[in-house]
């Protein structure tokens, strides 16, 4: 029901700029930009379409995409529609008030999705026994072992070297063509994008230590993934088969995110909403197992102090 609600709140400014069309296009008595309505209209056109298309792939996607693809609808819905609108109200403040009802528009559609939090007991059924994470206190606890471990996909290189050289091309004949410098910024930044994503996770940093589980870019001056010792409720080492993970590389599906890059040993770790995270340890069953134990124990002595003593 709340993905519902954002998702309408996505749409509505196209609702409303189609309804204040008219008043919108006097100006208010005033004469109008006609290119304010046409950005207006296309920003709030996108922003429906983008929010029907999160809904379409709400299947086959992680709920917390969705969250932040129906956030980033409401934010462009919602500043296309302030476009116009101030244009015909208040020309001289139109770019700083739309800035600030996009960023507004955004955090709302982003509270409204929610996030889904299972109960402990419903979730703990779905996690292996073997794996659930035990509450540590008084002598049990001790400072967390510093784990780390590298990991390298060629795959994921070469896709990322790729989508660069691709969309590189395209937007060079895309202005050779002379379709506008605005659709070649447009062909460049979605190939950046893609291929910038695939090269930081071509080679990345795998570390443990007392806050939980991170993911670190070894292309980029960036952190990809943090799971935070307090939302780990399982943990355990398997053979990750790529076959049964979604393939090879980086693999986002509805009740899981896989990282693999080779069949082969890997960390399994289960979170507090329902979902698994799985990321190969190219260095062997021993280092995985090191890590699952560091990882297990960071995640233990938070339970156990918010469980109490």
């Amino acid at each position: 029901m709340r993905r519902v609600l954002a998702g309408l709140w996505a749409m509505l400014p196209l609702a409303l700029l189609l309804l204040t069309l008219p008043w919108t296009a006097r100006g208010g008595g005033a004469a109008v930009d006609v290119g304010l309505l046409q950005t207006g209209l296309t920003a709030t056109v996108m922003a429906a379409l983008a929010a029907a298309g999160v809904a379409l792939l709400s299947r086959v996607v992680p709920a917390g995409w969705g969250r932040w693809g129906l956030a980033a609808a409401s934010a462009l819905g919602w500043g296309g529609y302030a476009v116009p609108l101030l244009g015909a109200v208040a020309p001289g403040l139109r770019w700083t008030v739309v800035g600030v009802a996009a960023v507004l528009a955004g955090w709302v559609g982003h509270r409204l999705h929610g996030s889904r939090a299972l109960p402990r007991d419903q979730l703990l059924r779905r996690v292996p026994e073997r794996a659930r994470v035990q509450a540590l206190r008084g002598r049990a606890v001790a400072p967390v072992p510093v784990w780390t471990s590298d990991v390298t996909s060629g795959t994921l290189r070469v896709q990322g070297l790729v989508l660069l050289a691709v969309f590189s091309l395209t937007a060079v004949v895309v202005l050779l063509l002379g379709e506008g410098v605005l659709l070649t910024l447009g062909v460049l930044l979605f190939g950046l994008a893609g291929g910038g994503l695939a090269l930081a996770w071509s080679r990345v940093t795998l570390r443990v230590d007392e806050d939980g589980l991170q993911v670190r870019s070894g292309v980029l001056p960036a952190r990809l993934l943090r799971v935070p010792a307090g939302d780990v409720v399982g943990v355990e080492v398997l053979d990750l088969d790529p076959m049964a993970w979604g393939g090879i590389g980086l693999r986002p599906l509805p009740d899981r995110t896989s990282y693999v890059v080779d069949a082969g040993p890997g960390l399994v770790v289960w979170r507090s909403d329902g979902r698994r995270l799985a990321v190969q340890v190219t260095e062997g069953d021993r280092a995985a197992r090191a890590g699952a134990r560091a990882l297990a124990q960071a995640a233990g002595q938070r339970l156990g102090v918010a469980t109490g003593s």
